[in-house]
C-alpha cells in the first residue's frame, strides 16, 4: 500500500515537474520582444535593381497578387498587362515607417517559376513595394502615381461592389 501511494505521488511530482519546465525561457522571451522593438522604427531599402525588373518586364508570363483586407486577388496571364502592373513600380528606394503593414503580396512567374515577389504596402503615407531575397524582405521602391491609381481602381471596385454601386 505505500508502494501504490509513493508511485502516485512520484508520478504528480514528476507531472507537476514537466508543467513548471514547459514554460519559455527568459531568452525566448527576450527573443519574442526584440523585433517589436525593431518594428517601432522605420525601415529603408534600396531600390531593387533595375536588371531585375527588366528581366519580369521582357519575360513575365504570369503575376499573381493576394490581398489581406480584401475579399479579391489579382492574376494577370498577357504580357502587356504585367507591364502595366511593373510600370508601377518607382525608381525612388522605399522606406517603411513603424506603423505600415503590408496590404497584399504579390508574385510575378516566368514559365510557372517563381521570379520575384514583393509586399504591397498601399495605405495613406505608405505606398511601396518591398521585395523578397531569399525569402526576406531586401529592396523597396515606391509606388508610381499610375502603381497607386491601380489599387485604388481596385479598392473602388471591391467597395462599389460590396456596396451595390454606392
Amino acid at each position: 500500500m505505500i508502494t501504490k501511494m509513493m508511485i502516485r505521488s512520484f508520478s504528480a511530482l514528476l507531472l507537476i515537474m514537466l508543467f513548471c519546465t514547459c514554460g519559455p525561457s527568459p531568452e525566448k522571451e527576450t527573443a519574442v520582444e526584440t523585433p517589436v522593438a525593431v518594428a517601432s522604427q522605420s525601415v529603408s531599402y534600396s531600390s531593387i535593381s533595375l536588371d531585375r525588373l527588366e528581366y519580369l518586364y521582357d519575360n513575365a508570363t504570369y503575376m499573381d497578387a493576394t490581398f489581406y483586407n480584401l475579399p479579391v486577388s489579382i492574376n494577370q496571364s498577357s504580357l502587356e498587362q504585367i507591364r502595366t502592373t511593373l510600370a508601377g513600380v518607382g525608381e525612388a528606394p522605399a522606406t517603411i515607417a513603424a506603423n505600415c503593414s503590408p496590404s497584399g503580396h504579390i508574385w510575378f512567374q516566368v514559365n510557372g517559376k517563381n521570379i520575384e515577389e514583393a509586399d504591397i504596402y498601399f495605405q495613406e503615407g505608405c505606398v511601396a513595394y518591398v521585395w523578397y531575397e531569399n525569402g526576406k524582405p531586401a529592396f523597396g521602391n515606391e509606388m508610381t502615381q499610375n502603381g497607386i491609381g491601380f489599387y485604388q481602381n481596385i479598392i473602388n471596385s471591391v467597395k462599389t461592389q460590396a456596396g451595390g454601386g454606392n
